[in-house]
Parts: C-alpha cells; sequence; structure tokens
C-alpha cells in the first residue's frame, strides 16, 4: 500500500518517465515497472509515450490511502496501542 501511495504521489505531482518515477518514489525500476503495469491494468495511471500519469482513479486512491495511514498513524491511536501492550 505504501509503495502504491509513495507512485501515485509522485504521478500527482507531475507526469514523469519511468526512471524518474523510480528515483521520486523511492522504488527498484524492475519493481516499479510491475506495479506500473498492474496499476495501468486497474485503471489508476496511463501511460502518454514514456510518461505516466495519475488517473482521476488514481488521485482518489492516493487520497483514501493517506487518509487510512492518517488514521492509523494517530497520535491518540498510538498511544492506545502502547497502553494496551503494557497490561499484557
Amino acid at each position: 500500500m505504501y509503495v502504491v501511495a509513495r507512485i501515485l504521489e509522485a504521478l500527482l505531482e507531475g507526469e514523469r518517465a519511468a526512471w524518474r518515477l523510480a528515483a521520486r518514489a523511492r522504488v527498484n525500476p524492475r519493481r516499479l515497472s510491475q506495479y506500473l503495469a498492474v496499476m495501468e491494468e486497474r485503471g489508476l495511471v496511463a501511460r502518454d509515450g514514456e510518461y505516466y500519469v495519475a488517473t482521476e482513479k488514481g488521485a482518489a486512491l492516493y487520497h483514501q490511502i493517506r487518509e487510512i495511514i492518517e488514521q492509523l498513524t494517530d497520535a491518540d491511536l498510538q498511544d492506545a496501542v502502547r497502553r494496551r501492550g503494557k497490561r499484557k
């Protein structure tokens, strides 16, 4: 999920060639090509020549992922988990 979010985040900044996208999203280029193939099949990214862009569907998914990550990293939630761990 984090890799997909990093890829989409980079593409929401603007279209990118795969090699620049790999560097920006911190993904191995071979692994990136696998992710991009699946993401393109699912309509999350589109390819325009050598450049990739996030689609509207990809942008919507990115915002959903960010919301989930923010909820999971919320300080109150982290404190509750720590307190629960101390009880065991």
